[in-house]
């Protein structure tokens, strides 16, 4: 019933905590208009340091105000004015409250009124009523209160959901949860229910399973899986976001990611466990434990064995939350790869992509290439002439809504 204020203030009077240097002689406070120095209201028992001073604001209307408060030291000299905004709220008592269900409300006053408690009730207090349901049908429904106080002054309405089931009628039970019969794994993209590919042998418990990465590129990437049991019931899709890594962009010795801005810097981000046969590409999964919901950036980079690091490629990606399955969606897929002597960018499928400036740089960090990747096409090809097995930066900036990815390019 209350509304959130900037000072909720009582009756009579407020208290405010005040630094006072020199030696005050009298200090005096007025509120809203100035009335001339020395002509405020005098503020009595006052002394140089911290001083609590009670200031009488039973005369104040409610509503915003500034209070102003100076003092006067024993040579005559006034301080500085000092103000501070106020919001005066005075609560009164409850006189009337109504409630109504599912939006249908008759007018102010003609609402289902509610008996009120005897004692000296405010509007601070709390206390319970039971409304009449006894009209309404089961199921989903709706209701709404609001109060008036003694000044006829009405509250804002409050409205919650409720559920009306039916008395001493269990609940139907769950359905039986069958074997499980097929386990399915697709990347990005849903093939659709059963269309995925299929991992062999399913069974419960903690597995080991082996995926397929073969038609998946280079970069990051979303693994789904899902299973059905003999009933034909299939269960909530699980996530995983991971990362495919291409041995030939160069040799190796360590991996690391970090998130958002929060680089701890080179050797100390979340290490990744590197197979022992760097001969073909691999995986490593990301994991966003802790990550609150929303937008994020991953941030990779790897070490060399001449013992520099790369420089960081970065991808956005959304952080959702549903059922308590946490999912995550990269929100800029961008593809790159270099084809016939020229880099080229496509954009993943039902993206809402903008113009994007694309540069392309060295390691070393000198502009190679700059151009702009119009939203209308569908992919962009960038003629670039390096020597095979050269490593290129290429970043990718959605200039009309603010989104970036940086990725490693190979020359072939």
């Amino acid at each position: 019933m209350k509304t959130l204020r900037i000072f909720t203030l009582g009756v009579a009077a407020i208290s405010v905590m005040m630094a006072l240097a020199q030696s005050p002689e009298q200090v005096e406070y007025f509120l809203d208009t100035d009335p001339g120095y020395g002509l405020g209201k005098v503020v009595s028992n006052i002394q140089v340091g911290d001083n609590r001073l009670t200031f009488d604001v039973s005369d104040v209307p409610d509503g915003a105000h500034v209070l102003y408060v100076r003092s006067q030291d024993d040579q005559g000299v006034w301080s500085a004015t000092m103000s501070r905004p106020l919001f005066i709220d005075r609560l009164q008592d409850i006189v009337y409250m109504e409630y109504f269900f599912d939006g249908n409300d008759p007018g102010i006053g003609k609402a289902i009124s509610v008996a009120l408690p005897e004692q000296d009730y405010k509007a601070h207090l709390d206390f319970s009523f039971s409304p009449d349901i006894s009209a309404l049908d089961l199921g989903e429904h709706e209701i709404s209160v609001r109060a008036r106080d003694a000044f006829d002054v009405w509250t804002d309405m409050m409205s919650g959901k409720f559920t009306i089931v039916e008395a001493n009628v269990p609940e139907p039970p769950a359905p039986a949860v069958g074997d499980l019969a097929r386990l399915e794994y697709f990347f990005d993209i849903d093939p659709g229910y059963g269309m995925g590919k299929p991992l062999l042998n399913p069974c419960t418990g903690t597995n080991i399973y082996q995926m397929s990465f073969e038609d998946v590129e280079a970069g990051a990437h979303v693994l789904y899986l899902r299973a059905q049991d003999e009933n034909g019931v299939w269960s909530s899709t699980l996530s995983r976001p991971l990362y495919v890594l291409n041995p030939s962009d160069g040799k190796i010795v360590a991996l690391e990611y970090f998130f958002d801005d929060t680089d701890p810097g080179e050797g100390k981000a979340v290490a990744v466990t590197l197979p022992s046969n760097l001969a073909e590409p691999f995986t490593f999964d990301v994991k966003t434990e802790g990550l609150t919901v929303g937008d994020h950036q991953f941030n990779l980079r790897a070490q060399a064995d001449t013992g520099k690091w790369s420089v960081v490629s970065s991808e956005s990606f959304e952080l959702t939350e549903s059922d308590g399955i946490a999912n995550v969606t990269w929100t800029f897929p961008i593809s790159v790869k270099m084809q016939d002597g020229v880099g080229l960018l496509v954009c993943g499928d039902n993206v809402a992509r903008g113009n994007c400036q694309i540069e392309v740089f060295s390691v070393s960090g000198v502009l190679l290439a700059s151009t702009l990747w119009r939203a209308s096409d569908p992919q962009l090809s960038v003629p670039l002439s390096v020597p095979s097995g050269s490593v290129l930066i290429v970043k990718v900036t959605d200039v009309d809504n603010g989104k970036q990815v940086v990725k490693r390019l190979v020359g072939r």
